[in-house]
């Protein structure tokens, strides 16, 4: 008998359910940034692999494995937030970005085309890029990503109009980000950047295993892909549609005044209870 639409609405109840009893077990989730730093007690242990894109002379990028280290700090944050959602996730660093958080076009295009053949599950990019000139190549290797299920999490820039690449693709989620609750999330309507996080005076993890207080979507991305790497443990095998879908009905959740018990307001990583 085909499923009625009311009835597949109601798995989405049992599915957000679950979310207290995950972990990101299982999960594998690659942050292109500036690095990690392996030994960050925030980062916990769960970097399991490292990687540079290495750029020739004539412009080529080689995507090496090289030292965990975190050239500025900004990598390291990001993987101290999806360890806050999602504490058993296993890491995996790309590092694209330089001390100024500056990278090159090829770098982040073939970033992204190597994640695609990797075995990863979420992928974190709390970056963009304004250069239309690059889009299309970024926004066929989003489009790969998608095709093999893997959801391509993105930050807004901090620019407030325009579009910014991967972020404003419709294969991508996009996030950026307000004063929120730590485990909150909001939807927006008619917008490309459809989901909001906290990333307000966040205290976050930096270099040399210390910590600081920061603002932007930077901060704000991984904690939904965090959440998203806590749905996929709980449910491998995902869509990044339905991911998009779940995600949705987790804001209209928080919108109607539920809240996440599995999440701490500290500012530490914490385990699922």
């Amino acid at each position: 008998m085909p499923m009625r639409l009311e009835d597949a609405v109601l798995e989405v109840q049992p599915i957000l359910d679950s979310l207290s009893r995950s972990d990101g077990s299982g999960v594998r989730v690659a942050i292109i940034d500036t690095g990690v730093e392996h030994d960050h007690p925030w980062v916990g242990g769960k970097l399991a692999e490292s990687y540079g894109v290495m750029l020739s002379e004539d412009g080529r990028a080689d995507i090496e494995p090289c030292e965990p280290m975190d050239v500025c700090g900004h990598g390291t944050a990001a993987a101290g937030q999806v360890r806050r959602v999602a504490p058993e996730a296993e890491l995996i660093s790309i590092r694209v970005l330089s001390e100024t958080r500056e990278g090159s076009s090829e770098a982040l295009v073939s970033a992204l085309q190597w994640v695609a053949e990797q075995k990863v599950d979420v992928v974190n990019m709390s970056l963009s890029t304004l250069r239309l000139a690059l889009a299309l190549r970024i926004g066929h290797a989003v489009d790969d990503l998608y095709a093999k299920h893997v959801p391509c999490i993105c930050a807004k820039g901090y620019q407030q109009d325009g579009r910014d690449y991967p972020t404003s693709f419709g294969a991508s989620i996009g996030v950026t980000y307000d004063a929120l609750q730590p485990a909150e999330l909001r939807y927006r309507e008619n917008d490309m950047v459809e989901f909001v996080a906290q990333g307000v005076d966040s205290v976050v993890a930096w270099q040399n295993g210390g910590t600081r207080k920061v603002t932007g979507s930077s901060y704000a991305t991984p904690l939904v892909s965090g959440l998203v790497a806590r749905m996929l443990s709980a449910h491998p095998g995902l869509s990044v549609f339905e991911i998009k879908s779940l995600l949705k009905a987790y804001a209209d959740r928080y919108a109607q005044g539920w809240r996440a018990d599995w999440m701490s307001d500290d500012k530490q990583p914490v385990h699922a209870g």
